[in-house]
């Protein structure tokens, strides 16, 4: 990620941006993460109520949008240009859209915890707006791709479902006002959950993983085909089972099956790649994004079990929706960004601090900015925390909710510790050089 390729053809070199650009908005969204764990455990009298109430949606919002959707906008800048090997179209767009982005949150959150629906409909229209610059600013940057492989397609699919997943989730914050939607509230929030959920959030970390997963490993992504298999079997499956679940249609069994196998063909892939790796100590960064892929495992399994509506009362499959959603956004979606955060940040800290001091002083390793301790104890506290709670929400024990959260919360406070400890390099008084150089990547 240092060093990026000149583009083939005609097209202008490959140029990371700034380090700022990404970095509010990872350090905005790992805020978000810690503040909604430091927070689950205060919450879990409405975890075991029905969630589709304000204060869930309030910690939902905050994970989804706080957490998730700003550490994938600022991953995307920083990494989709020097992965599909072109220029970021406009630093300055990404800023104007942070501070938009960051005020419609806020918003929303606030206002779904209080029960404001205008505050909520407001916050939407302000996120909207900053997902609009940023498919803006993405499409742009894509068009300028010399060419068009299995990362730059997961990518594009993925931008056209976020505006999807954002018009939508407009949409139900005025219905909220104005009741336009027929009062069909689960079967649309069902919807809207996976089209985020998959299209957004799994196409986007699909994609980036045939780029990452083989670059911190080092080894290759040797046959592409079954990733392009996987990237149409996942489309298709996708937009049958929104319509499907929209309908309320038991055709969503059939396209369930096809996103399973498309989650299996991932899954072969990354197994080729960590089987053929040249590097065979696992770091935190991947172990990481191994256990994510394992937790996807049981995910699907859970989901076809949903979709095939076998399941003993309606009750019971309330709960085991919840604990599905709470899995796919805890153990799936935020294991993997975790791991991701472990292999990204020290890089980008380190060029920007240690880079021009190579050969003049010593400087210490990249992978020397994390540590050891502080991620296994954040590691193991998390996904403790994770069964927990799943499990509790699931089977609707509180006292085990109570303790899953609390470990959860002691997690996100590790894991705040050891994104500290990369970020202080950045303060040059913190970070006394050490006495003999080090490698720098």
């Amino acid at each position: 990620m240092v060093g990026s390729k000149p583009a083939s053809g005609n097209s202008a070199p490959a140029r990371q941006p700034s380090l700022w650009v990404p970095l509010r908005y990872f350090v905005t969204a790992q805020a978000a993460f810690v503040t909604a764990l430091l927070w689950a455990p205060w919450q879990v009298d409405n975890l075991l109520d029905f969630y589709y109430q304000g204060n869930g949606l309030a910690f939902t919002h905050l994970l989804t949008l706080g957490w998730i959707t700003m550490t994938v906008m600022g991953a995307s800048f920083q990494l989709v240009p020097v992965a599909l090997e072109t220029t970021l179209w406009s630093e300055r767009l990404a800023g104007w859209q942070y501070w938009i982005m960051l005020l419609g949150v806020a918003l929303m959150v606030s206002h779904f915890w209080i029960g404001h629906h205008h505050g909520v409909a407001i916050g939407a229209g302000l996120v909207l707006i900053a997902i609009t610059l940023f498919l803006i600013n993405m499409g742009r940057t894509l068009w300028q791709l010399p060419r068009w492989d299995i990362i730059g397609r997961h990518v594009a699919a993925a931008l056209v479902y976020l505006a999807s997943t954002v018009v939508m989730g407009n949409l139900m914050a005025l219905d909220k006002m104005f009741d336009f939607l027929g009062g069909q509230v689960l079967r649309t929030i069902h919807a809207h959950a996976h089209l985020a959920g998959i299209g957004w959030v799994t196409m986007m970390i699909f994609g980036a993983s045939y780029k990452l997963i083989p670059m911190f490993s080092l080894s290759e992504l040797r046959n592409e085909r079954p990733a392009y298999w996987e990237f149409w079997l996942l489309n298709v499956g996708l937009v049958g089972l929104y319509l499907t679940l929209l309908m309320e249609s038991v055709w969503a069994t059939l396209f369930a099956i096809l996103i399973a196998a498309a989650v299996g063909l991932f899954l072969w892939n990354m197994r080729e790649v960590l089987r053929t790796r040249r590097r065979p100590r696992l770091d935190w960064g991947l172990r990481h994004s191994l256990s994510a892929m394992i937790t996807l495992i049981f995910l699907t399994i859970l989901g076809l079990w949903l979709a095939t509506g076998w399941v003993l009362s309606d009750e019971f499959a309330a709960r085991l929706a919840f604990g599905y959603g709470a899995l796919a956004l805890l153990g799936w979606i935020s294991v993997t960004i975790i791991g991701m955060m472990y292999k990204i940040i020290p890089f980008l800290v380190w060029h920007h601090r240690y880079s021009d001091l190579v050969g003049l002083r010593p400087v210490p390793a990249a992978t020397q900015l994390l540590g050891e301790s502080t991620p296994r104890l954040e590691f193991w506290l998390l996904h403790a925390g994770i069964a927990m709670t799943v499990v509790g929400v699931i089977f609707t024990c509180g006292p085990l909710v109570q303790v899953g959260t609390l470990v959860l919360a002691a997690a996100g406070l590790a894991f705040a510790v050891a994104v500290c400890r990369i970020y202080r390099h950045l303060v040059p008084r913190l970070t006394p050089l050490p006495e003999a150089q080090t490698a720098g990547a």
